[in-house]
């Protein structure tokens, strides 16, 4: 069987027919756009400026929160709408490749006789959940923007994001930050890693541990802000761009399309050996 043949059943089946794909992240993001407006109306007492750009909605969906410093008086802010994002799209991704293949995948990757096939077309599939559940975001915060009068530029309201954040006085943002568009490409560039690791683990581990491998690496990355805990990399706030205390992130994205690469290599070395009768069993 011709690979196309697979791509398009996983399109059909862990795509289009993926409610949870389609539905989940237009509940999330237009919970987070209520949050943020019912924000943006509260400025009048702080004296903000109300000058808002689409930089200043798309920092508050992927901005997470700002460095932790571990002390007796400073209490850790889990930064929940940043973890929630990505815990969903793990949670949407997590299933359908093994699912599928003890299911009808089986008798088509028989049929195929290519299990590099079979796992290419899922590293496929993987970047097209990625890619639909990100454009729905970006098309529920295009249309937010339209409706309510904000500006489509990058820049960012740093006074506002002070607020937003909860940043103490030990944080300093650079005032009219601009974001790089990278930094948006780096996020979902993040996304397609984390999942594709996940899809990776799969294939030693059970998917649920897989998943909690990466919700743990997700709350490491708020815990630690390094270069080393990847989730950092699609933390803005923590961002050299916008903080003065920032990491800087230039070699984030060839990292990211690295991890992508050896998690695909690593897999169709893996799957050659997988045994399928005994993980279907």
């Amino acid at each position: 069987m011709k690979m196309w043949k697979l791509l398009c059943y996983d399109i059909k089946y862990g795509c289009i027919k993926n409610l949870k794909l389609l539905l989940f992240p237009v509940i999330f993001e237009m919970a987070v756009l209520f949050m943020l407006w019912q924000k943006m109306n509260s400025y009048a007492q702080y004296g903000i400026s109300t000058q808002k750009h689409m930089g200043d909605v798309l920092l508050y969906n992927f901005g997470g929160m700002k460095k932790y410093e571990l002390s007796m008086e400073n209490v850790f802010q889990f930064p929940v709408t940043w973890m929630l994002l990505f815990v969903m799209i793990l949670f949407v991704t997590l299933s359908y490749p093994m699912n599928n293949l003890c299911g009808f995948g089986n008798k088509l990757l028989i049929k195929g006789k290519s299990r590099v096939k079979w796992w290419l077309s899922k590293c496929i599939w993987n970047l097209l959940c990625n890619i639909i559940f990100f454009g729905i975001i970006f098309t529920l915060i295009l249309s937010f923007c339209s409706i309510s009068g904000i500006q489509s530029g990058m820049q960012v309201n740093t006074d506002m994001q002070t607020v937003l954040f909860n940043l103490g006085a030990d944080t300093s943002l650079k005032p009219d930050a601009i974001m790089p568009v990278g930094d948006i490409v780096m996020v979902f560039m993040l996304s397609v890693a984390i999942c594709q690791i996940q899809m990776a683990l799969g294939l030693w581990l059970k998917p649920i541990y897989s998943f909690m491998v990466m919700c743990m690496v997700l709350l490491l990355s708020a815990y630690f802000q390094s270069l080393f805990v990847i989730g950092n990399y699609a933390m803005l706030i923590r961002h050299l761009w916008i903080n003065e205390d920032g990491i800087d992130c230039k070699v984030a994205i060839p990292a990211m399309c690295l991890i992508i690469f050896i998690t695909v290599i690593v897999g169709v070395i893996r799957f050659k050996k997988y045994n399928i009768i005994q993980e279907e069993n």
